[in-house]
């Protein structure tokens, strides 16, 4: 471990950054091939188009947004009371709602992770410390290591993803329930992002919640679901705790089109099946193709792949790519990777080998 490096701006990188990029190219947005943001490309689905149609009524216009129906519904899939849900503008906002909520003194994250979770964490003065995790054992953490520091109460809150962004990795479950046994008996919080659980070989930890006082578990529907431009997602945890992360959040700060889509998409079991079996299989087959032309890939159990260039940089790379409209993620913004590391969302078959395709051609110029 070791200290994190000041941020230059204040701000996190993120991907998905079509409207610039198609605004400096002179295109229109939907040109753009964005391999760089993890939305499913099968998504939207009719379901939930249809419900965003449906919401564009007078009544529903003219008043305010009521989540309840939503969190009812979020309730009845994951067998959760009420009271134990927190809606907000997607991930990002229960992030800094959480930290404002539990003022953490000394925080542990597991890097290179979601640039939010530093931020957020020193927006509430909270002292960082990154847990690094390295190329050599997979990206996988050292849950001795980090059971043995918790118990040392060296910090009070623990942020980590399963499945791991930027790698992918899903890490095993039985470790995890440990790791929050510790936490629980330490007076720590763990703060689990589940953002790609959807796509995960293994359920997630929403239904301890109801036993772990220290447990908060989000949950994003706009990635699996493909409406990031609805901005909606949930926290879960313990009733008392969701109320105090509740006063963080804006009145209103999700609209009723979004509470109308999110609701559908819940009761869209045929748009997940068929998206967990169209994912497998492009997955498998992009990884392989990469790894087909010499690029070392990393296993994933989400929608995208994390990459090590064989030469050359990332920047290299996303330069030439920009000729075709192409937008991938360089990495070297994540904590403990460089610009040799690059993540690629899974898209369509034909979109995910016309990739693979310039890629070779571009490592036999360089």
């Amino acid at each position: 471990m070791k200290e994190r490096p000041k941020e230059r701006s204040g701000t996190a990188v993120h991907g998905g950054r079509v409207y610039e990029v198609a605004c400096r190219w002179g295109i229109d947005p939907d040109k753009v091939l964005d391999f760089s943001a993890n939305i499913n490309p099968l998504g939207p689905s009719q379901v939930v188009l249809s419900a965003i149609q449906n919401a564009f009524t007078p009544v529903s216009l003219r008043t305010y947004p009521d989540a309840r129906a939503f969190v009812c519904a979020i309730a009845s899939k994951d067998r959760l009371m009420p009271d134990e849900i927190v809606v907000g503008s997607g991930v990002t906002s229960l992030i800094f709602a959480v930290a404002h909520a539990v003022l953490p003194k000394r925080v542990l994250i597991l890097e290179p992770a979601f640039g939010e979770y530093a931020r957020a964490c020193t927006a509430v003065n909270a002292e960082v410390t990154p847990w690094l995790l390295n190329e050599e054992s997979g990206f996988t953490p050292d849950f001795a290591s980090l059971e043995r520091f918790v118990k040392e109460r060296q910090c009070d809150l623990v942020i980590l993803n399963s499945p791991h962004n930027p790698t992918g990795n899903i890490y095993p479950r039985n470790a995890l329930l440990s790791l929050i046994d510790v936490a629980e008996t330490h007076d720590t919080v763990v703060l689990l992002d589940e953002a790609f659980i959807d796509y995960g070989s293994q359920e997630g930890l929403l239904s301890l919640v109801p036993t772990k006082p220290h447990l908060i578990v989000l949950r994003s529907l706009t990635k699996f679901y493909a409406i990031p431009g609805l901005r909606i997602g949930y926290a879960v945890c313990n009733a008392t705790l969701a109320a105090t992360v509740r006063r963080q959040l804006d009145p209103w700060s999700v609209s009723t089109i979004a509470l109308e889509a999110g609701q559908a998409a819940l009761g869209d079991d045929h748009f997940v099946a068929e998206s967990l079996r169209v994912n497998v299989c492009a997955r498998h087959e992009f990884a392989a193709a990469l790894r087909g032309v010499g690029l070392h890939v990393f296993p994933s159990a989400a929608n995208f792949l994390l990459a090590k260039l064989p030469k050359a940089s990332g920047e290299a790379l996303q330069h030439w790519l920009e000729p075709e409209r192409i937008l991938i993620r360089r990495c070297e913004s994540f904590y403990g990777l460089d610009d040799r590391f690059v993540r690629m969302a899974v898209r369509t078959s034909d979109d995910n080998m016309r990739l693979v395709s310039l890629i070779e051609q571009w490592l036999k110029e360089v």
